[in-house]
């Protein structure tokens, strides 16, 4: 196909593709194909590269889950290719580097372990393991001491691919210039910067100086892959520039791809919950997003959500997959003599702090570590499981898993089911190397290592709940994703920052999170909602007249 013959939307594509700058911004709105083109670049220079050995593309990505989903949705893309792309978080290449190479910048030559949120949160900093936030400084400093080790690294990925650029703080960008000194593509799109008042580095002056320094500049056509009709879309701008009264957000209602739930009491939020994601089933809507302002407020939905026995998956506490696997294991090792009670306490603690959201451990996790006073049930069914695996010595290392797989669900303790629940069928499956056979401290040790791995990472690239039907999440954790129903669950409380009129930023924010929805969006209003949404008010006339007609 001749060049000339290509629509204008396929030519912002190729201008991608077939670039030979060094450094490229593709800049576009959400849904508009900037990481499907980004792949085809990647296909391309994997096809086209002369280099020797063969040449490699690396992925950067704030979720490695929301590229491998458009990965698996588009296998035409990198057919022939897929084992020559690396997708990794930012986080996840910093591990990486340290784990291979940190024994030259004085991290010693033993497996480099991270420390969870929970664990610091709840017994403080432990000196032997490195935070999630010493990951990224860590991996510049060691590319740094080296300029052999600089040009190793940098020669492995002839491509480097930087997705949400806008939103890259100033560690990131840091490494970023260590190591695509070949090759760099950068994703990027203004209004989807949410991480400014909060991540340093992140700034619309920060913005402006990565379009002067790359080389070239691709602006992708406004249309929506993940809504071609461009509605939803149409919505999220109208929303950005506080034109409630637009017509997209009118016809949007019309055509029922939104509706808004008015003046919600608090005690009604489970039922309209459950209503609206059995309708989505219903309606053959394959998932549904369901998005809260804060920490406090999405633990609150999660809440409702249980009650209302609905199945869902919290993201972005990957540390409560890790610290599960974590007791597992622990539980095990007290059945070979290799941990004692308060071992297993410490871990039951752990798992708890790290389910519950929130700036604080919970009660219930301190006094299992003895700093407050436990309910006598809850003593009593740690007892009863201690004798359980106590009792399973006498059996493989597949009955003793089984124990500790199950141990969660007898404790009487509320929080953390779903989160044990997923854990448990991955412990099944790290458990296979030494299922059948006897319990003894060689074969729980083999297992201790191979969890281990796993726990670092599901703490530092792997969100294993991303594959639930039902994902509830923060806005600012919506980047990256998107689902054929978004529920946006606002409450009286939300504080969405120090901003008036036009607030800038916040309508950012819920640019994003709005086009997140594939097919249908929905919104849960309270009494007196927080002015950046109060305007949505103003609607409730022409919802009613479209039901009415209806």
């Amino acid at each position: 196909m001749r060049l000339e013959d290509l629509d204008e939307r396929q030519r912002g594509v190729v201008d991608v593709v077939a670039s030979s700058d060094d450094r490229v911004l593709v800049l576009g709105g959400a849904g508009t194909g900037k990481t499907t083109t980004a792949l085809w670049t990647a296909r391309t220079y994997l096809e086209t590269s002369s280099e020797t050995p063969l040449p490699r593309a690396l992925f950067l990505t704030f979720s490695r889950a929301a590229v491998s989903q458009i990965v698996s949705r588009s296998p035409g893309v990198l057919s022939g290719s897929n084992s020559r792309i690396e997708i990794l978080t930012f986080h996840g290449l910093s591990y990486w580097l340290l784990r291979a190479f940190g024994r030259y910048a004085g991290y010693g030559s033993a497996p480099i372990a991270v420390q969870s949120g929970a664990r610091t949160k709840l017994l403080g900093r432990d000196g032997t393991r490195l935070l999630y936030d010493d990951l990224i400084p860590g991996a510049t400093s060691l590319l740094k001491r080296s300029d052999r080790l600089r040009r190793l690294i940098s020669s492995r990925w002839g491509l480097v691919v930087c997705d949400e650029a806008q939103d890259t703080s100033a560690d990131q960008w840091e490494l970023i210039r260590l190591i695509g000194t070949r090759k760099l593509v950068l994703l990027g799109d203004f209004n989807q910067m949410i991480y400014s008042s909060f991540v340093p580095g992140v700034s619309t002056q920060q913005f402006r100086r990565v379009r002067e320094w790359v080389d070239r500049e691709v602006e992708l056509l406004p249309r929506s892959h993940r809504d071609p009709s461009g509605v939803i879309p149409a919505v999220a701008e109208a929303v950005r520039v506080r034109n409630f009264e637009h017509e997209a957000i009118v016809e949007a209602i019309r055509t029922e791809r939104l509706y808004i739930h008015f003046d919600v009491d608090e005690d009604d939020y489970q039922d309209i919950l459950a209503s609206e994601i059995n309708k989505s089933r219903a309606l053959g809507l394959r998932d549904v997003g369901v998005f809260a302002h804060s920490n406090v407020s999405v633990s609150e939905v999660a809440e409702l959500l249980n009650n209302a026995g609905i199945d869902h998956a919290l993201i972005g506490i990957p540390e409560a997959h890790s610290e599960a696997l974590g007791c597992m294991a622990v539980q095990c090792a007290y059945a070979a003599g290799l941990a004692g009670d308060s071992d297993i306490r410490e871990a039951l603690a752990l798992f708890l702090t790290a389910s519950v959201r929130g700036r604080d451990a919970p009660p219930v996790a301190l006094a299992l570590i003895g700093a407050g006073a436990l309910r006598s049930e809850v003593d009593a069914a740690i007892d009863k499981l201690e004798q359980a695996l106590t009792s399973a010595t006498y059996g493989t290392m597949g009955d003793l898993g089984q124990i500790a797989m199950r141990s969660w669900f007898g404790l009487s303790l509320a929080a953390g089911f779903r989160p044990w629940q997923r854990a448990a069928q991955h412990f099944g499956r790290l458990l296979s190397p030494v299922r059948d056979e006897p319990v003894n401290e060689d074969a729980v040790r083999r297992l201790q290592s191979i969890v281990s791995r796993s726990q670092n990472e599901a703490l530092i690239d792997l969100d294993h709940s991303e594959r639930s039907r039902v994902k509830l999440m923060t806005y600012h954790q919506t980047k990256s994703r998107e689902a054929d129903t978004a529920i946006h669950v606002y409450r009286r409380e939300d504080f969405f920052g120090r901003e008036g009129e036009p607030f800038e930023e916040a309508s950012r924010l819920l640019n994003v999170a709005i086009t997140r929805a594939r097919k249908r969006l929905v919104l849960i209003l309270p009494r007196d909602p927080h002015p950046l949404v109060e305007p949505f008010n103003a609607l409730r006339r022409v919802q009613a007249s479209t039901l009415r007609s209806v």
